[in-house]
């Protein structure tokens, strides 16, 4: 099993991340005065209650609570587990999730397969420009209507023949064997992918993680790709997305194979990507729909060609937004993109797009294809087939888009419907929120006390805790909130920088998470030059509790014995309290004099703050 991913790892993360952007791509954002606010993909609601703050890198509802930072947001909105959304907006902003059983990070251990990687992207290029026997391989490219650019462009290279060509170009070829460029058997090492035009597949920064590669001559398999490899990953990686979002593409085309990717290319239609042969798996889906505000699966009419579609289309609707569209468009039954487009013409091709069917559509007419909606028996099947995608999809718009539909087919309720998907597997649903109520227990809880007053102003400015003095000399004080202050306190000391969301992200799974994500909320927000007089105010009414608790102990400690038992020491320092206390409400009241000051300094001293 991982380990523990490192804090100072998921600082980084969150610091590069913008919370804005990541909520955005799922939630249509307006703006409201310095913050942005949306209807509540947590809970149904009218009037928009969902905040999210670009200072503290957090989101808010006030309707059903709904609270955190980028991380959290990925891990309840894309259901994700907490290594998972932090593995993703690492990615995003380019880094490497640190290998936390070995302590070495895991850009650093693989960093030999890149580069054995990028060092066969180079040899296989060569080879397609110079190599003896490249000619077979350059006549078919130029049959295919393939430009030198556009090759240039994907990276198009050639695997000359021979058991050898690459494997004599590494010193060491562990790194190619383990990057799947060279095959060990049998005591023998030889070169995997050999008389074949090469298709460097490419991670979204741009690195090659592994090839493609298609026969020159009519041998078999046909197509042939790497292997898995711990930088290469089938279900997650996308051909061409890499160029195609380097081009701008406001729309990606999903089809099915490299040659595709290049034809629609060399014919201006930017933003074709395939899915490696393989079908459109989860991630693959919810990456696609990162990427573009529009996706279109593009496949061929036959039957493999329709189950493709449909597979790629259930394991899309999960990850669809509102903001986000999805249609399908299947080619004539033998035809593909590359064919089609050669002959019929790009402006063709693109009038067939635009008319691409909406997903919902063609998700229910797929499934009801084989139903006779007429019988019971029929519409049973198509609700039987339809609920296994349809409980992954969350609640929201397009959940009830497709529930109306299959309603009309059905002739059932759509609140009937919902309830027999949410009946049949009630632990498959997410819980509903229940949004809160002036007098929630949540509330209640809240009651303000200096302490956590002072720990939601340093929460929304963390920059307060640099002129907060000795953090030390509010522990171990017996006062509740006041552990956690100190902490706080420690924290933005060590981090001036610090955010919001990279606090409550260090707080996680501790006994504090639920309390500081609670006065997040409560907090209002302070203007800077407000909140520094606020909390020194709080600051100083936690100094008074401590004086008081130091009296209530002195106190207790003598109150069974006779007064002309205390010790002098005792008495002193009953004394001091006494009058610390008295000059701290002359303080508030009416200020100190100089002598005053030296004075309420030293007894500040005695007590330890």
């Amino acid at each position: 099993m991982a380990g523990r991913i490192p804090d100072e790892f998921i600082d980084e993360v969150l610091q590069r991340t913008d919370v804005v952007a990541i909520v955005g791509e799922r939630v249509p954002l307006r703006p409201a005065g310095s913050n942005y606010k949306a209807r509540c993909p947590f809970h149904e609601e009218r009037t928009p209650s969902f905040t999210v703050s670009p200072d503290r890198q957090t989101y808010h509802c006030f309707g059903c609570g709904a609270h955190g930072t980028a991380i959290r947001f990925l891990m309840e909105h894309d259901r994700m587990e907490f290594r998972e959304a932090v593995q993703d907006l690492a990615q995003r902003v380019g880094l490497e999730l640190p290998d936390t059983d070995s302590g070495v990070r895991t850009s650093d251990q693989h960093a030999p397969l890149y580069t054995a990687l990028d060092e066969a992207d180079r040899f296989y290029r060569h080879a397609l420009r110079s190599h003896p026997k490249r000619q077979a391989a350059v006549e078919y490219l130029k049959k295919r209507g393939i430009s030198g650019d556009i090759a240039a462009r994907f990276g198009l290279g050639y695997a000359p023949p021979g058991w050898d060509n690459l494997l004599r170009r590494f010193d060491d070829p562990r790194p190619a064997v383990r990057a799947g460029l060279v095959i060990e058997r049998d005591g023998r090492s030889y070169d995997r992918f050999r008389d074949r035009i090469t298709f460097p597949i490419h991670d979204r920064r741009g690195r090659v993680v592994g090839f493609g590669a298609r026969v020159v001559t009519d041998g078999e398999p046909k197509y042939l790709n790497s292997p898995e490899t711990p930088v290469f990953h089938k279900g997650r990686e996308i051909y061409g997305l890499y160029q195609a979002l380097r081009a701008r593409a406001d729309r990606l085309i999903v089809v099915e194979g490299y040659m595709d990717v290049i034809a629609l290319a060399q014919l201006g239609i930017e933003g074709a990507v395939a899915t490696l042969g393989t079908a459109t798996s989860t991630e693959q889906a919810s990456v696609l729909l990162r990427s573009a505000q529009e996706v279109i699966l593009c496949f061929d009419g036959d039957q493999p060609g329709q189950a493709a579609a449909l597979r790629a289309v259930e394991n899309l609707l999960p990850a669809l937004q509102a903001d986000r569209q999805v249609r399908v468009l299947l080619l004539p039954d033998g035809s593909d993109p590359d064919d089609l487009v050669r002959a019929e013409g790009r402006d063709s091709f693109l009038q067939r797009l635009e008319c691409a069917t909406p997903v919902v559509d063609f998700f229910l007419a797929s499934l009801a294809d084989d139903c006779d909606l007429s019988t019971v028996d029929g519409r049973a099947r198509l609700l039987q087939q339809a609920s296994k995608t349809l409980r992954r999809v969350p609640r929201g718009l397009l959940r009830e888009a497709i529930l109306g539909q299959l309603a009309e087919k059905t002739g059932l309720a759509p609140d009937r419907l919902d309830e027999l998907l949410r009946g049949d597997t009630p632990a498959q649903q997410s819980p509903k929120r229940k949004p809160q109520t002036p007098g929630s227990t949540q509330q209640a809880e809240l009651r303000r006390t200096p302490a956590r007053h002072a720990i939601g102003l340093l929460l929304h400015q963390p920059q307060l805790g640099a002129h907060a003095g000795d953090p030390d000399r509010f522990a171990d004080r017996g006062i509740p909130g006041l552990d956690l202050l100190q902490q706080l306190l420690e924290l933005t000391r060590q981090a001036p920088h610090i955010t919001t969301a990279r606090i409550l992200e260090r707080f996680r799974d501790s006994s504090y998470e639920a309390a500081l994500n609670r006065l997040v909320a409560a907090q209002r927000t302070n203007a800077p030059e407000d909140a520094w007089p606020e909390f020194r105010d709080a600051l100083r009414r936690i100094e008074e509790q401590i004086v008081e608790q130091e009296q209530a102990d002195l106190f207790q400690r003598l109150e069974d014995e006779q007064r002309d038992c205390w010790t002098e020491d005792e008495e002193e320092r009953v004394r001091k309290a006494q009058r610390l206390q008295l000059l701290m409400d002359r303080l508030k009241r009416d200020g100190l004099t100089a002598d005053q000051e030296r004075e309420i300094a030293e007894l500040r001293r005695d007590f330890g703050l």
